[in-house]
C-alpha cells in the first residue's frame, strides 16, 4: 500500500505491528514523518492497521505478513526491503509472546518457536539492518525487553530469561554500534495495557492511575524520545524504577509462593 513520499523519506521496520505496543510504535514514528514496514502475523490485522496509518499519517506503508518465530523469518524480511528498494533507518524489534507455565508443562513445538521469536530473529534483525545503519554511519535500534529481565521469575522462566538475553545483547552492541553513529536501545516496561492482563475495568484504571502500568501509546512515545537520544536502557514510569530494588532483594521462595497462591491451578 502506497501513500504520497513524506518529508522525511526515511523508513522505520516495526515488528509485531498489527496490534498493542508494535502499533503504537508504528502509528507514532508515522506520526512523525517515517514511511514504515510493519510485520506481524496476523495477516487480516495487519492489512487493516496499514490502511489505518496511511490514512492518518499520510506516509507510505509496506507489510509483510510473516511468521516471525521461522528461522529464516530475518532472511526474509530482509529480501522483502531488497525487492521493494527499502533501507531501513529505525528497527523496532518488539514481537513477543508471553508463556506463563511450569517449562515441563510447555509443548517442544512451542517451547522451539518461543525461543527463535524471543532470541534468534531479534538478534539477527539487529545484525542484518545494523550492519547498513553502521555503513551509512547513521540509525536507531530499539529493541522491547521487561522489567522481568532482572529477576528469575518462576512461571515465566523463559520469557523472564529471554528478556535478559535482550537486555545484555542490546547492551552490548550499543557500545559497538555508537562509534558508527548508530542508536540502540533497550526498552524494560513493567505492566501495559494490553490483552496479556486479563484485568477487570476497575482494577486496569486504577493500575494506571498510580502508574503501575501505562498504555501501549504513551510507552511507545516516551520510548522513542529515549532512542532518538541514543539512551542505552529506559525503564517506564516511576513506579516501576522504586519498586525495581526491592524485587531485587525480594528471595525467590517468596516469589514462588505468590505465583502458586494466586495464579497457579491445582
Amino acid at each position: 500500500m502506497y501513500s504520497e513520499r513524506n518529508r522525511k523519506n526515511k523508513t522505520a521496520l516495526v515488528t509485531g505491528a498489527a496490534s498493542g505496543i508494535g502499533f503504537a510504535f508504528a502509528a507514532n514514528l508515522g506520526k512523525q514523518g517515517y514511511d514504515l514496514l510493519i510485520v506481524d502475523i496476523q495477516e487480516d490485522k495487519l492489512k487493516q492497521v496499514a490502511t489505518q496509518l496511511i490514512n492518518d499519517c499520510a506516509v507510505e506503508v509496506h507489510f509483510l505478513t510473516l511468521d516471525l518465530s521461522l528461522t529464516d523469518a530475518p532472511e526474509t524480511i530482509l529480501t522483502f526491503c531488497h525487492e521493494n528498494n527499502l533501507e531501513i533507518h529505525i528497527l523496532i524489534s518488539n514481537a513477543g509472546r508471553f508463556i506463563f507455565d511450569s517449562i515441563t508443562e510447555i509443548e517442544n513445538d512451542r517451547y522451539n518457536a518461543f525461543l527463535q521469536l524471543h532470541l534468534n530473529t531479534p538478534a539477527k534483525l539487529c545484525r542484518l539492518f545494523g550492519s547498513d545503519m553502521k555503513q551509512r554511519q547513521e540509525g536507531y535500534i530499539l529493541t522491547v525487553s521487561s522489567l522481568s529481565a532482572w529477576m528469575p521469575y518462576p512461571y515465566i522462566s523463559l520469557y523472564a530469561s529471554t528478556k535478559r538475553f535482550l537486555r545484555t545483547f542490546s547492551r552490548a552492541i550499543h557500545f559497538e554500534f555508537s562509534r558508527y553513529g548508530v542508536g540502540v536501545t533497550t526498552v524494560c516496561p513493567g505492566a501495559v495495557d494490553t490483552g496479556l492482563y486479563e484485568l477487570k475495568p476497575k482494577w486496569r484504571k486504577l493500575a494506571k492511575r498510580f502508574g503501575v502500568m501505562t498504555t501501549p501509546d504513551t510507552l511507545a512515545k516516551r520510548s522513542l524520545k529515549r532512542m532518538f537520544r541514543k539512551r542505552i536502557t529506559y525503564i517506564p514510569g516511576i513506579i516501576n524504577k522504586i519498586g525495581l530494588p526491592v524485587i531485587l532483594i525480594l528471595p525467590v521462595r517468596m516469589l514462588v509462593y505468590f505465583y502458586e497462591r494466586f495464579f497457579v491451578r491445582s
